[in-house]
């Protein structure tokens, strides 16, 4: 058999393997393909679990680790002692941890100290102004007849007692006339029994007693017709024209109740049926109805005139605040798009809530004597409840809260030292007032301390998703 391979001293020739066949070989070829397909896809799949992450996070023993799925290593410690205000998942304590400062600020996680300040506890509401309802009057006149002068239109102010409008009144004028006559019979039945009386002894008893008789009736009937003419708002003092000759009386009471110096009228040919309609108090013209010549109904308001100086603010308080308001209270009210607020006290609060709103009403009185707050317009209001000179506050975002327990996150106390773990604890707390960019913790913290604020809803996540762990391996 000749040889299979042929030898370079061979001229002209090129040398050659023997060739091989059978499963050997081919075996040999694909071992090495196999084994770096698989060891891609081992490296794939351990980057896909640890989402590419190289760094080991520190994990001091004493501790059991939680899932490492998340951003940062989360410890579950040992049970707290209990505490009957905290939920069962919070009475561990529990540890969230970082790699690094530079894997924090990644996260822009924001830091505050915590810190004393004031602060006021106050129940926010919204509400509406309105008039006192006994400082509001709807005026009319108090007879029928003719509106004969307007003296004050919608917006006017008006003085106590001040004349609105001018009405002519039948009834006032068969007033007038009872009057004149009630005044003249008592006059007459006072001259007789004087006359009686000076006749003496001369004068039966029966008759003397008689004529007093007649001057108390004519006296009573005077009276009545004064009092007629107060019905009609108009006042007279009878004693005051007493002496007067009779027509010197009916020129008074021709103008009774009408403004000196009211233009259009002649003193001498003035109708004695005219009767004013008079503001009761000090106030402003609200809405007027009434035009010269139209009948004027004692059922119709002709005039409605308040007493601007004082208005109600209604707060409508939810049932959950209620029980924390209290008459005598500080109330501030700020009108829609306005900045100043404006101070009260707490004068009344509802017994019922509303039907539509369900919400309490709650009620101050406020002075308004520059006249700034308008009846209908609607603000936001506050009740204060509580005010702290030194509460321990931070900032609004610090606070979280987890399965309805408010949490925050405190910075490890060695987290600024070389080689300190760069952790925050998950601390419950109890929080109290709120204003615009604080919240008060009432327990759970001092002031020495530091929390994560910004972007802390990341390790409530984190916080989450450890206990959470912890729970489903039991």
């Amino acid at each position: 058999m000749p040889d299979a391979t042929t030898h370079a001293s061979d001229a002209g020739a090129a040398y050659t393997e023997p060739t091989a066949t059978g499963f050997g070989p081919w075996l040999r070829r694909a071992v090495p393909v196999v084994l770096v397909t698989a060891g891609l896809v081992g490296v794939a799949y351990w980057g896909n679990r640890t989402e590419w992450t190289f760094t080991q996070t520190h994990r001091p023993a004493g501790h059991s680790p939680a899932e490492a799925d998340g951003l940062a290593s989360v410890r579950v410690g040992a049970t707290l002692p209990a505490r009957p205000d905290l939920p069962s998942t919070l009475r561990r304590a529990v540890t969230i941890e970082f790699d690094s400062v530079d894997t924090v600020d990644a996260l822009a996680l924001g830091i505050a100290p915590v810190w004393p300040g004031a602060i006021t506890d106050a129940v926010e509401t919204p509400g509406e102004i309105g008039f006192d309802p006994a400082l509001v009057t709807r005026l009319g006149p108090r007879t029928p007849g003719i509106v004969w002068r307007v003296m004050k239109t919608a917006g006017d102010p008006v003085a106590a007692g001040g004349v609105l409008a001018l009405v002519d009144a039948a009834e006032a004028g068969r007033s007038k006339a009872e009057f004149q006559q009630a005044l003249v019979r008592a006059r007459l039945r006072e001259r007789a029994l004087a006359d009686l009386r000076m006749a003496g002894k001369l004068v039966p008893t029966q008759t003397l007693r008689e004529a007093e008789a007649a001057l108390a009736e004519a006296e009573t009937r005077l009276l009545a017709t004064v009092q007629a003419l107060a019905n009609l708002d108009l006042t007279i003092d009878s004693a005051g024209v007493r002496d007067l000759p009779i027509d010197a009386v009916g020129e008074r009471l021709r103008l009774l109740g009408v403004p000196p110096g009211t233009p259009g009228l002649d003193p001498k040919t003035a109708t004695a049926n005219l009767i004013p309609i008079r503001a009761p108090f000090a106030g402003v013209v609200l809405s007027a109805d009434a035009v010269a010549g139209e009948t004027a109904e004692p059922s119709r308001a002709l005039f409605v005139v308040a007493d601007t100086s004082r208005v109600w603010i209604t707060l409508h308080v939810r049932a959950a605040d209620a029980g924390r308001v209290a008459p005598g209270q500080d109330i501030r009210f700020r009108t829609d798009g306005a900045t100043k607020e404006f101070g009260g006290k707490v004068e009344w609060i509802g017994r019922a809530a509303g039907e539509a709103t369900r919400t309490v009403p709650v009620r101050a009185a406020l002075p308004n004597t520059d006249g700034r707050l308008r009846a209908g317009t609607l603000g936001q209001g506050r009740i204060v409840i509580r005010q702290e000179a030194k509460a321990i506050l931070v900032p609004h975002a610090a606070v979280q809260l987890f399965r309805g327990t408010p949490v925050v996150f405190v910075r490890d106390p060695a987290y600024l030292k070389p080689g300190g773990p760069k952790a925050f604890h998950a601390r419950p707390v109890r929080v109290g007032a709120r204003d615009t960019e604080n919240t008060e913790i009432v327990a759970g913290l001092d002031a020495r301390e530091v929390v994560a604020t910004t972007n802390s809803g990341l390790l409530l996540n984190e916080l989450t998703r450890a206990i959470d762990g912890t729970d489903a391996g039991r």
